[in-house]
């Protein structure tokens, strides 16, 4: 189960081809710059419609190339094969199901859930704090995709209340302040319910991974107050959602000034902030690279373990480079920890002790100026 194969036309330095994956775990084994991370793209693209790599779909096609295009055929457990496919030209990018037309890539969430790992991921512990609320959201999504209307309908209320304040429109602002309070409100609630749940996950994982003599937490500090609390709310904190929103309404004409004399929203789940809390400090202050590193690396195992947990459904990992960086042990203790998945697709350098942790079932490549060729000596149980 899992990806059975993908096909790739004018993608990025691939060679264009069909590649067989019908694997519970796949090796891709290759000097950087070969095309590794490239093939983890498409299936990523399949996925989800999208790169975890950049947001300019234009970027995708091979220089020289008019058409790009990736065919993926996917096989979920109880459920006959799906076929996904993704083209990109230089007017336009189509997205189609079993031949149907996709409208919204929140259609594909249903097929295969994947999670990637990358070395982007240090960004949702050191990054800004939109990258943190991007990781966030992004494991609400995975179990609750109508989070993903919530959010967008407040992404379009917050655009219209700002090009309201740009264009000192008071009375458009009053009608959005009430649009924005109700999604607003409804999406700190999902958060901080989120964080409750996720710590228990996360910092078990942290536990078991890290070797390190205390817990790691997460802390979520909304921009709103919730009652009783003028800035901040502590995890688990009892919300009345009544009180909750007048107090919110209560920030926004307390700001309305501001905002107008700036042409933009200055409070809001936009603004929201999370943090990492070591033994009472913050531990972005206080980690090595390293620690950092590895803290990226259980972030994206908590976020797979807790889609499982909720779910009962297992995701396609994605694992570019992951295991690079580690010690032997927390290697070891790191591949213990991962859910059970579908399917894992790893990356490896040809000097790394891959062999080691691959089984008669495992699918390996070795990957070379865009191609892929089976690995000689890894027989696969027939």
């Amino acid at each position: 189960m899992g990806i059975v194969s993908v096909k790739t036309v004018g993608f990025r330095n691939l060679v264009d081809r069909e590649l067989a994956i019908d694997a519970p775990q796949v090796f891709l084994v290759g000097e950087n710059g070969q095309g590794k991370t490239n093939l983890l793209e498409t299936l990523y693209l399949l996925c989800y419609g999208g790169s975890f790599r950049t947001r300019k779909d234009e970027q995708l096609r091979r220089i020289g190339s008019d058409v790009m295009s990736v065919a993926g055929e996917i096989k979920t457990q109880g459920a006959g094969p799906t076929r996904v496919v993704v083209r990109i030209d230089r007017e336009r990018k189509s997205i189609e199901r079993d031949g149907k037309p996709v409208r919204d890539r929140k259609q594909l969430l249903e097929v295969m859930p994947c999670i990637v790992f990358c070395h982007g991921d240090i960004e949702f512990v050191t990054g800004a704090p939109e990258m943190q609320r991007t990781f966030f959201d992004q494991t609400l999504s995975l179990y609750q995709p109508n989070y993903i209307d919530l959010l967008r309908r407040y992404r379009r209320v917050l655009k219209a209340r700002n090009t309201a304040l740009k264009q000192q429109q008071r009375s458009l602002v009053d009608v959005y302040d009430e649009q924005l309070l109700e999604a607003g409100v409804e999406l700190q609630a999902r958060r901080s319910a989120l964080i409750g749940e996720f710590n228990e996950t996360f910092s078990r994982v942290f536990r078991g991974v890290s070797g390190l003599p205390h817990e790691l937490t997460v802390a979520y500090h909304p921009s709103w107050p919730t009652p009783g609390a003028e800035a901040e709310v502590e995890v688990g904190a009892e919300r009345d959602t009544k009180r909750h929103a007048e107090a919110v309404r209560e920030v926004l004409m307390r700001r309305r000034e501001r905002d107008l004399a700036l042409g933009t929203t200055t409070t809001g789940p936009h603004r929201d902030r999370f943090r990492y809390r070591y033994a009472e400090h913050d531990f972005t202050e206080i980690a090595s690279t390293g620690q950092v590193r590895l803290v990226s690396l259980i972030l994206r195992t908590a976020q797979a373990v807790f889609f499982a947990d909720k779910t009962g459904l297992k995701p396609v990992l994605l694992l570019d480079d992951v295991l690079l960086e580690l010690d032997p042990d927390r290697r070891e203790r790191f591949l213990e920890r991962l859910p059970q998945y579908e399917q894992a697709i790893f990356t490896f350098l040809p000097d790394e002790p891959f062999s080691r942790y691959a089984n008669s079932d495992t699918l390996i490549y070795e990957v070379r100026e865009g191609d892929f060729t089976p690995k000689s000596g890894y027989p696969r149980s027939g």
